[in-house]
């Protein structure tokens, strides 16, 4: 019982991405869906390696309705996708310089889609995944609000985890790979996650640590780096806490708090998500 939860897991953490980060695959023609809106509220400073807080030209808020998906191809393999669109504001002036560089508007639109497969190595106890995930490039950016939906690159992940389930809990660990195109920086991805079980609802604590080899040199645009959205060199510590309430068999509530302890131009603000799910196994 306690595998058919694992899968729906990986989804809420910040930033606003699917990762396949799970070990366990779904069953043969096994599939689950989510639709799930995550939020982060206005903020007017990111974390910084050049200064304690970094100052914003405007205050930023940011909203992601994004579909999930994953379909068991066998009972070894696990396709995934994920569909973001992305709802993105720039409001007051902060005055931290004499006048604003940028505009105040909104700017929405497609963020990265992404697509990956998951495949079973190890079984058992201990399980052994390997995965890889792609996402596509996306150029939707605004210059007068510095407002971007998404990095204008491919990006490649592969990514080993691993894990164990137990009588009323689980664990596992992940460590990954990123290359990005464009002159991005390629990044190392490692985290983990570990959840118990109380009747029909699962309390979940995660950290994953998102760090920047820092051997890009891509030219953004200035007002896109006055607001730090998907910028080079992006990178974090992140906890945070989730809740999985099991409604019946097939549907369910997904809830997720979690922000970064420390990073570099990412908000220095708490993200938070809801989301409901479809399973069949």
């Amino acid at each position: 019982m306690v595998r058919k939860f694992f899968l729906l897991l990986t989804l809420c953490s910040l930033p606003v991405i699917s990762e396949a980060q799970s070990p366990w695959t779904r069953s043969k023609a096994g599939f689950y869906a989510q639709a799930a809106w995550h939020f982060i509220p206005a903020y007017e400073s990111l974390f910084s390696p050049i200064l304690a807080d970094y100052p914003l030209d405007r205050e930023i808020s940011e909203g992601t309705f994004q579909l999930y998906g994953e379909y068991g191809v066998s009972r070894k393999t696990t396709l995934v996708a994920s569909l973001p669109f992305r709802f993105l504001k720039a409001g007051r002036f902060l005055e931290n310089s004499a006048t604003p560089e940028t505009k105040s508007g909104a700017w929405n639109g497609l963020g990265n889609v992404s697509l990956g497969v998951r495949r079973a190595i190890l079984e058992g106890n201990l399980r052994l995944t390997g995965s890889l995930r792609i996402d596509a490039p996306i150029d939707h950016y605004d210059d007068a609000t510095g407002l971007s939906t998404g990095y204008n690159a491919w990006t490649v992940l592969p990514m080993l985890s691993t894990g164990m389930g137990l009588r009323r809990g689980y664990w596992y660990a992940y460590a990954g790979y990123g290359l990005r195109t464009n002159d991005y920086s390629h990044f190392l991805d490692i985290g983990a996650e570990a959840g118990v079980r109380f009747k029909k609802v699962w309390f979940i604590g995660f950290s994953e640590w998102m760090h920047s080899l820092e051997n890009g040199a891509v030219e953004l645009p200035f007002h896109n780096r006055l607001t730090g959205l998907y910028v080079n060199d992006q990178g974090w510590l992140s906890v945070g806490l989730k809740s999985v309430v099991e409604i019946n068999r097939f549907w369910g509530v997904v809830l997720s708090a979690a922000g970064a302890a420390d990073g570099q131009w990412v908000p220095k603000r708490p993200g938070f998500s809801a989301g409901t799910y479809f399973k069949w196994d």
